[in-house]
């Protein structure tokens, strides 16, 4: 049984990244189709789209619950025990996406730091095999 990770972010910490709190809060359909893209490679803009008429009809938080569940899946995050996935997307869902945005960000710069410094390893790769042990294998065949 593995365990689940904690998340980076805090629901509220929109503040910690100036930023993203204010493309979350000026453009919240736009954060979304940029967090679809990058949680399950969804179009960016169809995303976008799809929330704006869906926030017409108060409905926006039924994608945002589907992919704020695969970004915990991606990662294997923790649920929030004292407000779900579904609560904190129907009442909370600017400062959900914020800190969805602020998650994938701190993710992102983790595993481009982790690929730099495997670019500086050595690399091993096996003996190529000598001419007479090829032509001992070619006999066989």
């Amino acid at each position: 049984m593995s365990s689940e990770n904690d998340w980076n972010e805090d629901l509220c910490g929109c503040m910690n990244d100036g930023g993203t709190c204010l493309y979350g809060f000026c453009c919240t359909p736009c954060l979304f189709g940029a967090n679809a893209e990058k949680i399950s490679e969804k179009n960016c803009c169809l995303m976008c789209c799809l929330y704006l008429v869906l926030g017409s009809v108060y409905l926006c938080w039924v994608p945002h619950y589907f992919e704020r569940q695969k970004l915990r899946e991606k990662y294997n995050l923790k649920s929030n025990p004292s407000c779900g996935d579904c609560p904190t997307t129907l009442l909370c869902s600017p400062c959900a996406l914020c800190q969805e945005a602020r998650e994938l960000k701190a993710r992102e710069s983790v595993q481009r730091s982790a690929l730099k410094a495997n670019n500086n390893q050595p690399v091993v790769s096996q003996p190529e095999a000598n001419s007479g042990e090829a032509d001992h294998v070619n006999m066989r065949v």
